[in-house]
């Protein structure tokens, strides 16, 4: 009884699954650099790079931008993608000597902390037209100083600043910025930057008015608040920097968007649309119909999803009239039509998954889209060349054989062609029996055949 007794709590205390340890906060901080024209791509970027901070867990993302300005839509977008980051985000102008202007001093405003390196600066906020005259009216003046400075307060920052970048196109320094409270952090490199904040802490209160404020305070005041939200950056110093890479998909947004692409996209477009309806069977006005898609989309007249479906479309349609015509480019066009809108569906290699893994398995997709698409315009090459070939069975395949008259033809007799014995008409005058001779055409099951005559008669 007592090894059974034995045996039995061994077995329950080998069923019994001890707790699993905590899951530590991965130490990271992930690098996004921002270096060109602040567009829809840019927006899409930054929207991919904070899920990947959220899924890596990160303490802090940084924004390192030295950008000429953008979109206003687009920046819009991504100011409110940084109001509503569930991690911190410290939007950095680097490296020395760069500068944010217009739509970059935008994002800064928006962004939790706010850092810039020597020799760069910010500010030249006011709207301008595509022709780069400046914009005045009050509407659009008093809506963007207004949004400036209601996301300076939201973050404790001179409002009266905010305003002037828009009103006055107000530019500043480090050390200016730093003065009048427009930025919190003046460092050199990213590293210099996690040195500063190692012994901060952000924090957002609750203000008089009853909304909410954040801070950047040292760690030793944080008994004097009562924060709603606390992020604190003790041995920040110590984390793993991830400098996030944009993928495939990314990069051939920020082409599409760049604006002197756009409208190089646009007038091609129709260009080559008036000439293929002008001209047709060059499969000009395809090209022509999928410049002005993508341009639409570089416009922003249509969202990157519509785009997407008018491609697969564009595609299925394309394929469907390749399989009634077999001209052969109908099925390649809308097999890149196909993989185009396939490519802007799939998000970028570093999605929610791991970096290596997500990029592997892009450049899986992308390996095997090229090699079906190769395969598919090989055989859809086949096909026309098949379709074109010359019908080698049947009457087709008799004209121009040469064959020898085994009846007398005075016209009509009979003829001996390819093995095969055939009712014969002569073509002109009367042919004799052995005469050689070829076939010429035919009527209905008749042939007609003249005398051969060969290059030395």
């Amino acid at each position: 009884m007592r090894l059974e007794a034995l045996t039995l709590l061994l077995i329950a205390v080998s069923l019994v699954q001890l707790p699993a340890p905590a899951v530590e906060s991965a130490d990271r901080v992930l690098l996004v650099r921002v270096d060109t024209e602040i567009t829809m791509a840019t927006e899409k970027m930054l929207e991919d790079a904070l899920a990947i901070a959220g899924a890596m867990d990160a303490r802090l993302i940084i924004v390192a931008a030295n950008t000429p300005g953008g979109e206003i839509n687009a920046v819009k977008k991504i100011m409110d993608l940084f109001e509503s980051s569930r991690v911190p985000i410290c939007f950095f102008v680097y490296p020395i000597g760069a500068s944010a202007w217009s739509g970059g001093t935008y994002l800064l405003m928006a962004s939790h902390i706010a850092a810039m390196a020597s020799g760069t600066s910010i500010g030249s906020c006011q709207p301008v037209q595509y022709t780069g005259e400046l914009i005045n009216n009050t509407k659009y003046i008093n809506a963007l100083s207004a949004l400036m400075a209601n996301h300076a307060a939201l973050h404790g920052r001179n409002e009266t600043a905010a305003k002037l970048f828009v009103t006055r196109n107000l530019n500043l320094g480090p050390e200016e910025a730093l003065r009048y409270h427009v930025i919190e952090i003046v460092a050199d490199d990213v590293e210099a930057l996690l040195k500063r904040l190692e012994n901060m802490a952000l924090i957002r209160v609750s203000s008089e008015t009853g909304t909410s404020v954040w801070r950047l305070i040292p760690r030793g005041e944080l008994e004097d608040y009562r924060p709603i939200e606390v992020y604190i950056f003790e041995d920040i110093t110590g984390c793993e920097v991830v400098d996030y890479k944009p993928g495939l998909r990314i990069a051939f947004l920020q082409v599409l968007f760049n604006p002197m692409v756009s409208m190089l996209m646009l007038t091609f477009g129709f260009l080559f649309l008036l000439f293929g309806l002008q001209s047709p069977g060059y499969g000009s006005e395809i090209i022509g119909l999928l410049l002005l898609i993508l341009a639409l989309m570089s416009l922003q007249v249509i969202g990157i999803e519509p785009t997407i479906a008018l491609l697969f479309a564009l595609g299925f349609a394309l394929t469907v009239a390749e399989l009634k015509t077999h001209i052969g480019l109908l099925g390649v066009a809308g097999a890149f039509c196909i993989i185009l809108g396939s490519f802007l569906l799939f998000p970028s290699p570093q999605w929610l998954l791991a970096p290596e893994i997500s990029m592997r398995i892009r450049n899986t997709l992308l390996g095997v889209s090229i090699v079906a698409f190769g395969a598919f315009a090989f055989l859809i090459y086949k096909v026309a060349q098949t379709q074109r070939m010359r019908v080698k069975t049947g009457f087709e395949a008799l004209e121009g054989r040469r064959g020898v008259a085994v009846t007398p033809l005075k016209p009509y007799g009979e003829v001996r062609v390819e093995g095969e014995f055939w009712r014969a008409r002569a073509e002109e005058g009367e042919i004799e029996e052995g005469a050689e001779v070829v076939v010429v055409g035919r009527e209905g099951l008749l042939l007609i055949v003249r005398p051969f005559k060969s290059s030395g008669d």
